[in-house]
């Protein structure tokens, strides 16, 4: 499958980009290399030290600053008029031509990613900026078809990884061997990046910690969390696994499994994001655990892997077709244990939920059968 969307589907998004800029009375939107600068050319460009952006006026007319040494590829994506430099130059007769090409009287809407160092010479010329990222993210959000798909082929990649680890973990193995294991078995199925975090015993009390040399015992929880990407599309799943056998490890899990499938359960077209959260937070509630679930219970998937919606206490954003969020509660007892289980959620354009990561099993004990 093509990774890349062609340049009549990128003139789209850059289409309705301008109808929101119009809407929200911006003359243009500044964006820096990541992921909205890959979404509006299918190009993409590291952000390093080097002056680097692109520029999408109301109208839809885009203009690049970019060096010459990376400048050569948006010459192939949409219409651009391309204001290059390079390193004997430097950046600034550049600058004053893109300020020339564009409406610096009305304020703009500016990616979150652009960097100080790099809006401050626009600013000289009086142009006043205001966050866009509400604007960015949420026509990233709604994912098109082609999107959809390569999605449901990143998560068919890492799921086959994560079925495979039942014949691998072992006590005396350590976190990293594991995680070494799985970013190699997903780069061999066709990932494009990979980035596995495994913590045990009472490193899975704490969820983001780095993956370690520490041995993995018997009896203690294995948190495994794995983020990876092809076509440039995340997918995003958690496991949790017992060598052996501990009662207190297990009624948790029982616990966050009731949790998480409440809350996959309660996702629905027109659902506000609280709604959902609230679902795994009550179920977690009543077994006397909700003060041990410390984050969200979702995030948005795409281009990033954190991204828009976010299921959040509270949350008033509507779930809508096209939307592809993670629902992953988690039990974190500070000393002792953690346990996380979560899965990605698409909603298709007709409206129906799909579990794409639901062939990998979490009934409690799966691994061992």
């Amino acid at each position: 499958m093509n990774s890349s969307p062609n340049v009549s589907n990128l003139k789209k998004r850059t289409g309705k980009l301008a109808n929101k800029l119009r809407s929200a009375e911006l003359a243009g939107v500044i964006i820096a290399p990541g992921p909205n600068l890959v979404y509006y050319t299918g190009v993409r460009a590291q952000l390093l030290e080097s002056p680097f952006l692109l520029l999408i006026k109301s109208d839809g007319e885009g203009h690049l600053l970019a060096p010459k040494l990376e400048s050569g590829p948006f010459r192939h994506s949409i219409p651009l008029t391309v204001h290059s430099w390079d390193d004997n130059e430097g950046p600034l007769q550049a600058f004053k031509e893109l300020v020339k090409g564009i409406d610096t009287t009305g304020a703009w809407g500016c990616d979150g990613r652009v960097p100080f160092g790099f809006l401050h010479h626009i600013l000289r010329s009086g142009l006043k900026v205001k966050p866009a990222d509400d604007i960015l993210q949420g026509i990233r959000e709604v994912k098109e078809e082609d999107e959809l798909e390569l999605i449901k082929k990143s998560a068919e990649i890492l799921s086959q990884s994560i079925l495979k680890l039942p014949g691998i973990i072992r006590a005396g193995m350590t976190e990293k061997e594991l995680a070494r294991f799985i970013l190699e078995d997903e780069m061999a199925a066709g990932a494009d990046e990979v980035d596995p975090m495994v913590q045990s015993g009472a490193r899975a009390a704490d969820p983001h910690s780095e993956t370690s040399s520490r041995k993995i015992r018997r009896g203690e929880s294995v948190v495994v969390d794995v983020v990876s990407s092809y076509g440039g599309y995340a997918a995003d799943i958690t496991r949790t696994f017992v060598v052996g056998k501990d009662s207190s490890v297990e009624k948790a899990y029982e616990s966050v499994l009731a949790s998480q499938m409440k809350a996959v359960d309660s996702a629905a077209v027109g659902v506000p994001t609280g709604t959902v959260d609230a679902a795994a937070r009550n179920s977690l509630k009543r077994e006397g655990l909700a003060k041990y679930f410390i984050h969200r219970t979702g995030h948005g998937l795409g281009l990033e892997v954190h991204e828009a919606p976010y299921l959040v206490s509270g949350g008033r954003e509507r779930l809508a077709a096209g939307m592809v969020f993670t629902v992953e509660p988690g039990v974190y007892i500070p000393g002792k244990l953690g346990v996380r289980i979560e899965d990605d959620i698409a909603i298709s354009k007709g409206g129906r939920c799909e579990v794409v990561t639901g062939k990998v099993p979490k009934e409690y004990g799966w691994w061992e059968k």
